[in-house]
């Protein structure tokens, strides 16, 4: 332990040039002649102390005027709607120079708006965060962190215990619980008893983090009776967590009822920081639907004070009746500070303490008596050197305690200042009142909602980290810190992870000679190991990398055999990560020439793999090839381009090895947590899929469950490499519909083996997604997969699986269209919104376009649009939507507008649309990973096809119609409940007939698909139409009408009543509704 260090200030802030008498001067009574016998005498020495006002903000009215005002619309729009429904958010970034009164606005505001709304239960609550200059040393979401802490503080207090039990109520979802509790421990006393405890816990991504930080919000603010007030500090100095998880959170529609308020130092950020691009994002995605939403996003400017509000500020602080009695006065600090309110009160305290300005006991009056030249002298140009003279005047142990305290980012409470001194010889019994003198000096302030302390401005922490210089002293002085902290740490490891942060960036900051190296080296690798845990990529990889540093310099590496394996397999993992592949390179080629056995070297194996196949030049084949060398090691060996006799033998293997046991015998086997050989097949795997090299993926497949049945375990990795086997065949559905049923056995396997695994939610929901989308449909109707799909959502997110995640909603969005489910249901549009806007938050602009579009579908259905067959209204504009793209992106976005296009022209019998359409469709008669989609696009294909091409005698439509025709036929001939139905209506449509619709109707109705049946009935009735059977088709036609009314197509039944006269008045009769 070093020599502890008794630290003297005078030598550079002597008291050399000030005046005698310090913090608030009182003038001397020199003779009889002054003698007071005022009642009030006895405070003189108190009022002889600067007292600046409270409760009182000076020249930012029309400030707080916006911000009162956007707080009262939150209200307004509340009850406007109801008392049980939501406001929109307001976000307002506050931007300003250092000290110019950011925050003291935000509190002139609660306070304001608790004068005004704290009373008959309601209470306005206010979370409060502010990052720090330090943010090094800070633990990651630290602002957040200590927001959060407030609002627990006011919302566990007695009198809001209603408002807690509702929340309580809400907040019963395990994976919520389970994300925020171990990122944010103080939150637990909101959430109730916990359900259950899993055996096995998966570890927390950002992704789920942000899931769960979202619906936690939305919780706590939906239960408030007033709009929460969220307010962050200083965000120019957040970190990449913090920046992820606003990002998202901002940038949504929920939650509602809050009032977002973030402040940063205009002159530390430009267009390149990654604050103001935050700023900019949340902007624009919330602009775009700011005027359907009411989700106004607002920036304020704040700038130096007014030479009349200084005056006035001045005239108020020394009790004077007028600013003219300090003019002077008033010039001279204006011109010093520029009208900036912190650096005038320092300025003023400055002057005060050089008896440039003085309490005047004979007049009880302040007073200044010196020329203006003498008063500009007086104060220094550099408000830093201000409060550094300031803080030299304060007792030794009070200058201990601030510089002490400005090496802590966080708020500290009076249990750990007392520690830190003890460590400096200072009496824990005197630290209260050090405390006291600090506060009464205006350096710190006492958080009295948490019970902290806090620097009383970032400017004054600023001064007091810079006291000791540079050097031994310091150095010497973190150690102490730092040690004292790891020990708080260890005693208290739920609640004090942030000390081991500030620890080891102290620690690392030092001179090598003070700290051994292995012991710094577990210390980074376990902050690493936090900040993994919390989402911080980034940290965690520079924690990694000091990790190694310190390793390299002690002399251990690869002594100390498991930490150098560890800390390795993170950092390569990490690099990796963070897209440094040839350090990931680097260090996977140090494991595998310094490990010993072949399973010590499978991370970096593994990672060797990626880095050729995922790397900067991206070669899939490379990835292939180097995979299956490393495989070969491990004693599996398989062909790069295997030929036909390959996939029968190993077909013939597999059924050996099976013994007439179906695939989901699989998930009978015992499980184990051993990756090793499967995880290697399974990149492989995953590789030769992105390749085309589909041989190649069903041989490892193959081989994959021979292994597995011979060592007699299920890894993990078993899962996805059957999913995969199931997307391949689904996609080659395409050439032999007949291995539909392969699939299908497949793909049970695959849901059998990923329940084993189901506390893996990322894991085991992306199969049920990939099954639910893609191979089950294809069989089974499509209802049957919707809940499934839709439940997958969240899951999906939460582990990080974005594109599958709002995929589900894509699917479940044609699943929609597929199985007629009423266009007015209560569920439909708020689904659909749920998902467009994860796609516009997450950054999926094409995904965005698939429920834009489909929305635009049903208000075209529901309304009376003047072209029910052009997708442009209040949802979506297709034209200046596709505008914009170009590639893949505008060739998949056109295929499903104009396949949604052509349902609409079925559906109004448009020709002149439908011709159009099938032109745009021409090359889009082949299967896509989405069943949903694909069966809706043969469908409207089909059905135009024949329509089309018979009137137009078009051979080329009907062969691209007799194309979709043989899809739905060969499903048909398997059992497909899903096809069937649609195969005999394009066939009707083909071939039309009386007898060939009643068939296509009566298969309709039976699978409960009004939609089609509608669409059929209309179509028999014209047919039977132009056959001059004029009764039989108006009862076709007229069943078509209140098939539609039942399916919510309003604007499909007005059309109708305006083409067909015979429906006026036309009442339901026999026509029954159809469940």
């Amino acid at each position: 332990m070093p020599a502890k260090v008794v630290v003297d200030y005078s030598e550079k802030y002597g008291d050399e040039g000030f005046i005698d008498g310090l913090w608030g001067t009182v003038a001397d009574q020199l003779d009889e002649t002054s003698y007071d016998d005022r009642l009030d005498a006895d405070d003189d020495l108190e009022k002889g102390c600067i007292k600046f006002p409270q409760n009182k903000l000076y020249g930012r009215e029309s400030n707080l005027g916006l911000l009162r005002g956007l707080y009262s619309d939150i209200i307004q729009e509340r009850k406007s709607k109801g008392s049980s429904a939501s406001a929109s958010s307001r976000i307002v970034f506050v931007g300003g120079y250092s000290g110019v009164g950011k925050s003291a606005v935000v509190a002139d505001l609660v306070r304001q708006l608790k004068e005004d709304y704290n009373h008959g239960g309601k209470v306005v609550v206010c979370a409060w965060g502010k990052y720090s200059k330090l943010q090094s040393a800070a633990a990651p979401f630290s602002a957040i962190s200590d927001a959060l802490e407030q609002l627990v503080v006011v919302l566990t207090k007695d009198e809001y215990i209603d408002i807690l039990k509702n929340l309580r109520k809400k907040l019963c979802d395990d994976d919520v619980r389970m994300a925020m509790t171990g990122t944010f421990p103080s939150v637990a006393p909101l959430f109730g008893p916990a359900e259950s405890d899993p055996a096995t816990k998966i570890a927390t991504s950002m992704s789920q983090i942000r899931e769960a930080f979202k619906e936690f919000m939305c919780c706590v603010c939906t239960c408030l009776q007033l709009p929460l007030i969220w307010s962050l500090d200083d965000l120019q100095w957040s970190d990449e967590a913090s920046l992820e998880l606003l990002k998202d959170v901002l940038s949504n529609k929920e939650p509602n009822n809050m009032l977002f308020i973030g402040a940063y130092r205009s002159n530390e950020i430009n267009e390149n920081h990654s604050f103001h691009q935050l700023m900019n994002e949340v902007e624009k995605v919330r602009g775009k639907d700011a005027a359907r939403d009411n989700m106004p996003v607002s920036r304020m400017d704040l700038f130096g004070l007014c030479l009349d509000d200084i005056g006035e500020f001045l005239s108020d602080t020394l009790g004077k009746d007028s600013p003219s009695e300090v003019a002077t006065l008033t010039e001279v600090i204006f011109k010093k500070t520029l009208g900036n309110i912190f650096f005038v009160k320092q300025a003023l305290e400055e002057l005060v303490r050089k008896n440039a300005v003085f309490y005047d006991t004979i007049m009880f009056s302040w007073e200044y008596n010196v020329s203006t030249v003498q008063l500009d002298n007086y104060i220094y140009d550099d408000v830093i050197d201000v409060i550094k003279s300031k803080i030299t005047g304060l007792p030794t142990e009070v200058r201990m305690l601030v510089v002490i305290m400005s090496f802590i980012p966080n708020n500290a409470n009076m249990s750990l200042m007392k520690t830190l001194l003890e460590g400096e010889g200072v009496r824990t019994t005197k630290v209260e009142k050090l405390i006291s003198v600090a506060i009464n000096n205006g350096i710190i302030l006492h958080l009295s909602e948490v019970d902290r302390y806090a620097f009383a401005h970032d400017k004054i922490r600023e001064a007091s980290y810079d006291i000791i210089p540079k050097g031994k002293q310091r150095d010497e002085l973190l150690v102490r810190i730092s040690n004292v902290l790891i020990d708080l740490a260890n005693a208290d490891k739920a609640n004090t992870e942030w000390a081991l942060f500030v620890a080891a960036d102290h620690l690392n900051s030092v001179v090598p000679e003070l700290v051994p190296r292995m012991e710094l080296a577990r210390l980074n690798f376990r902050v690493a190991k936090i900040n993994l845990a919390k989402g911080a990529t980034l940290g965690a990889n520079v924690n990694l990398n000091d990790c190694l540093t310190c390793l390299n310099h002690s002399g251990e590496k690869w002594k100390d055999y498991d930490f150098t394996l560890n800390l390795f397999n993170e950092l390569i993992a990490s690099e990796f990560t963070v897209g440094k592949f040839e350090l990931a390179y680097v260090h996977l080629q140090d494991v595998l020439e310094n490990a010993n056995s072949l399973d010590d070297k499978f991370t970096a194996y593994s990672y060797k793999i990626k880095t050729f196949a995922e790397g900067e030049n991206r070669d899939y084949n490379k990835g292939v090839v180097v995979g299956l060398q490393i495989c070969k090691m491990y004693g599996t060996t398989l062909p790069n381009s295997p030929k036909r006799t390959d996939l029968i033998k190993a077909s013939v293997k597999l059924e050996t090895e099976l013994r007439n046991r179906p695939l989901t015998v699989l998930s009978k086997l015992p499980r184990t947590e051993v990756s090793t050989v499967f995880g290697l097949l399974k990149d492989v795997q995953h590789y030769a899929v992105l390749e085309g090299n589909n041989d190649l993926a069903a041989l490892i497949t193959k081989k994959a469950i021979r292994l597995s049945l011979q060592k007699n375990f299920l890894s993990k990795d078993m899962v996805p490499i059957l999913a995969s086997h199931v997307n391949v065949l689904v996609k080659g559905l395409a050439k032999d519909i007949s291995k539909a049923k392969l699939a299908y056995a497949y793909a049970n396997a695959a849901e059998k083996t990923s329940e084993v695994f189901r506390e893996d939610k990322g894991l085991y929901y992306q199969v049920q997604m990939e099954l639910h989308g893609g191979i089950y449909p294809l069989l089974r109707p499509h209802r049957e997969s919707m809940e499934p799909t839709i439940d997958a959502h969240r899951s999906l997110l939460n582990a990080g699986k974005i594109d599958f995640g709002i995929g589900s909603g894509i699917g479940y969005a044609h699943m929609w269209l597929c199985a007629g489910l009423p266009l007015n249901s209560p569920l439909l549009k708020p689904k659909l919104l749920l998902y467009e806007e994860a796609a516009i938050r997450l950054q999926r602009p094409t995904f965005q376009i698939s429920f834009s579009s489909v929305r635009q579908l049903v208000l075209n259905l529901q309304k009376s649009p003047a072209n029910p067959t052009e997708l442009k209204g209040d949802a979506f504009d297709e034209e200046s939507v596709l505008g914009t793209l170009e590639g893949n992106s505008l060739r998949t976005s056109r295929r499903d507008t104009s396949t949604l296009r052509l349902f609409l022209a079925l559906i109004f019998l448009d020709k002149g649309c439908m011709v159009e359409m099938l032109g745009m469709l021409s090359n889009f008669a082949k299967p896509d990973v989405l069943t949903s989609r694909t069966y809706l696009r043969f469908l409207v294909i089909g059905l135009a096809g024949f329509e089309m091409g018979r009137e137009n005698k078009d051979r080329s439509l009907i062969k691209l119609a007799t194309k979709c025709l043989a899809y739905f036929k060969t499903l048909a001939k398997i059992g497909s409940l899903s096809a069937t139905p649609i195969y005999y209506f394009i066939k009707a449509v083909s071939s039309p007939s009386r007898s060939s619709y009643d068939k296509a109707i009566s298969l309709c109705r039976e699978a409960r698909l009004i939609h089609f049946e509608a669409m059929a009935c209309e179509r028999c009735g014209l047919f039977l139409e132009g056959k001059k059977h004029i009764d039989a088709a108006n009862e076709y036609i007229t069943t078509a009408f209140w098939l539609y009314s039942d399916w919510g197509a309003t604007s499909k039944k007005s059309s109708m009543v305006q083409k067909y006269s015979f429906l006026k008045g036309s009442s339901r009769g026999s026509h029954t509704a159809q469940s």
